[in-house]
């Protein structure tokens, strides 16, 4: 699962990672090191002529519901994502990318004590999640706009955490990922399966654990924290 995640860099260097991604002007969130459900985070969706970055909330809510209260999921099962009431239509027409530098997994221990990990590129660099939004128009004025992340069993050095990670997708397949007329079931399954899973590990302080505390620290290797202040 994802559950925690970073996003310090800028559009100008998501730019970089993001096929088609256009940076101008100021970033429309400020960078935050500890996004936890329910806040606002970055992701990128399809425009026509281009794609398009806003901030929206995470937990999604899907278009069609009308009560308050319902359970906004944050993360949705790429292998049964296409037959869930919740995710089908987005799963067709709403894809989205959602952009991150690293994201938290908590390891369950002995006593049951769980110790928090920073999973992210070996290099550091910025990556994109698989995600979906939606539209509400009946729970908020204006509308109500929100997303989720999209997750597979886990391989690599992330299986060594947690059964499930996040799907990477790689700059090759984004543009498609994003393309609503990519709408059959199994063009879409098969973007899902070039998820990249290089990542490294690395144990960090139990201060990532409030999403009140939002600074570099919660990115500090825990043997490294000294040098934090």
């Amino acid at each position: 699962m994802c559950g925690r995640f970073e996003r310090p860099s800028t559009l100008s260097e998501f730019s970089k990672v993001v096929e088609g991604l256009v940076a101008e002007g100021t970033d429309p969130l400020p960078p935050s090191y500890n996004i936890a459900p329910s806040q606002a985070a970055l992701i990128v969706r399809h425009e026509t002529g281009a794609h398009r970055v806003d901030p929206l909330t995470w937990g999604l809510v899907p278009g069609w519901m009308k009560e308050t209260g319902k359970i906004r999921p944050i993360n949705a099962r790429a292998e049964t994502i296409h037959q869930k009431p919740m995710f089908r239509d987005a799963f067709r027409y709403q894809r989205c990318l959602v952009l991150c530098d690293g994201y938290y997994e908590w390891k369950k221990l002995s006593k049951g004590q769980k110790q928090p990990y920073h999973l992210g590129r070996p290099d550091k660099s910025p990556f994109v999640m698989a995600g979906l939004w939606s539209h509400n128009a009946h729970l908020a004025t204006g509308g109500l706009e929100t997303f989720c992340v999209i997750t597979t069993p886990a391989s690599g050095e992330a299986a060594t955490i947690h059964h499930r990670m996040p799907v990477i997708l790689p700059r090759a397949v984004q543009t498609q990922w994003l393309d609503p007329s990519v709408s059959k079931t199994k063009q879409i399954q098969e973007l899902l399966m070039t998820s990249d899973t290089d990542l490294s590990v690395y144990p960090v302080s139990t201060f990532v654990n409030s999403p009140a505390n939002n600074s570099v620290s919660c990115t500090v290797p825990y043997a490294d924290r000294s040098v934090v202040s």
